[in-house]
């Protein structure tokens, strides 16, 4: 079932530039699951009837789900909302034999929900020139046998990242409840540009002394040619995607043993996301080596940075401008439990050297050589840009915390979600979604996207300080 608002929409509504900072970077869809435990509400709060029409309430307000795409003159990209877009938002229904009861008992896999054809096939995500760009939202909601629901979602995270899309789905909801709500200051289409005035004459040639490590260009190669570059040769098939879970208890119990260890110095410290980074990246690097998968050696570690915290920018929007906050770690860093904390100190410290000024001058040479990328005549110069320690070939290690999304929010009057499920195909970098709200509406665990290599992620099973603590949720 198609939504269509075409006698519906607005004139005009705001724009927002994409290639002002890395979030072009993003070009891909991020699917998820929100599994609804069986109620006598959902006949009644999650019809097809009701969501359709409440679903055409919220997209009215955030026209820009309805928009799409522009590759300008100058090949800047703006996602623009336009009435006359032919892939408008899709929503689908259906109704499956599967029971809540056999999906709890599997951890609400995610392969298993694919077996039911409760997903949808996902696109690459690519920002092409002509206008065949995939719809921006795509949602399908089925009925479990005997109660419950599934509601599957995805938006493309170059323009709608994690954050902006439950952040939608909640409102949906809200609207779903006929609550005269506003439309969340996640979701307004205001600029979050962090340059403004970009040299475009600038010489745009890769100074290793200017440039920063963290993004990497390459005109000279095809962009499948940096593709396979950056990307290690691996099966699909060895590829062993899993989610595991933390409690938010045991990781208070590892920050206050980093704080305990006298490794931090007067004045400083590390959060908690410090110290997971630090647990998750010791833990898949050992795993790793011990399996040969990597050669013995020093990692590269990284937490995702929300650039908009050191610039002073609005934390909340549209898309979200973000650098891979890297430090080196030794092998020694990694293979040995007791230098957690040093560890985890060296994370911290890394993210404090992502000062405004570092910042903005990444962004400077960044938007300068896209802007002499395209002056060249380089074809789709948005896809020769890509984040070094996302080089699979690379000794890399990384986690993305996203644990305070509103992943859980969207009650459409049959109660919240019970369980959320996403996945990452992308080895060796860890994303942290919040666990399913506890006895008091809190969260109290964490779950952890981990895939490895077959090997690796062996090891990692059977590794003492990460079994301590972590526990799997489901496998793929």
């Amino acid at each position: 079932m198609r939504i269509d608002m075409r006698d519906q929409l607005p004139t005009e509504a705001v724009s927002r530039q994409i290639t002002n900072d890395t979030q072009f970077m993003f070009q891909f869809y991020k699917p998820c699951f929100q599994f609804y435990a069986p109620s006598p509400s959902i006949d009644s709060h999650m019809s097809p009837r009701r969501l359709q029409q409440s679903l055409t309430t919220a997209l009215h307000s955030c026209p820009l789900l309805l928009g799409r795409f522009t590759v300008h003159a100058d090949q800047t990209i703006s996602h623009s909302y336009d009435p006359r877009n032919p892939n408008l938002p899709t929503l689908e229904f259906q109704s499956t034999d599967l029971t809540f009861s056999e999906l709890k008992s599997q951890g609400f896999a995610y392969s298993l929900c694919q077996r039911h054809n409760m997903d949808l096939a996902i696109p690459d995500g690519a920002i092409r020139r002509l206008s065949d760009e995939q719809p921006m939202l795509m949602v399908k909601v089925t009925y479990l046998h005997g109660g419950g629901a599934a509601v599957f979602a995805m938006t493309n995270h170059v323009a709608f990242d994690g954050n902006a899309m439950f952040s939608f789905l909640a409102y949906w909801a809200q609207c779903n409840n006929g609550h005269g709500v506003e439309l969340p200051v996640d979701l307004q289409p205001v600029s979050n540009a962090i340059l403004t005035n970009v040299d475009q004459t600038s010489d745009i040639s890769k100074d290793a002394a200017q440039s920063p490590a963290e993004i990497s260009v390459d005109a000279t190669r095809l962009p499948a040619e940096i593709g396979t570059m950056i990307t290690r040769a691996v099966s699909r098939d060895t590829m062993i995607p899993c989610v595991y879970s933390i409690t938010t208890q045991d990781l208070r119990k590892l920050k206050q043993q980093v704080e305990a260890s006298g490794e931090l110095q007067d004045g400083e410290w590390v959060s908690s996301n410090n110290v997971l980074t630090a647990l998750i990246s010791q833990c898949v690097a050992r795993a790793n080596m011990r399996a040969h998968v990597y050669e013995h050696g020093p990692w590269t570690v990284f937490q995702a940075l929300d650039m908009r915290r050191p610039l002073g920018l609005p934390l909340r929007g549209l898309g979200s401008p973000i650098i891979l906050a890297e430090c080196n770690a030794s092998a020694d860093h990694v293979l040995r439990p007791d230098r957690l904390p040093a560890l985890a100190r060296r994370v911290r410290m890394s993210v404090d050297a992502y000062t405004p000024e570092y910042l903005r001058n990444a962004m400077q040479w960044m938007h300068t050589t896209y802007a002499g990328l395209a002056r060249d005549g380089v074809d789709e110069p948005w896809r020769h840009f890509w984040f070094s320690a996302l080089n699979t070939n690379r000794r890399c290690v990384g986690v993305s915390c996203m644990n305070r999304i509103p992943i859980y929010d969207a009650d459409f009057g049959a109660g919240r979600p019970v369980m959320a499920r996403s996945f990452n195909p992308r080895p060796n970098y860890v994303i942290v979604f919040p666990g399913p709200p506890g006895e008091t509406d809190v969260y109290d665990s964490l779950h952890m996207y981990v895939t490895l290599e077959r090997p690796a992620m062996d090891a990692l099973r059977a590794d003492p300080e990460w079994t301590s603590v972590c526990t799997l949720v489901s496998e793929f």
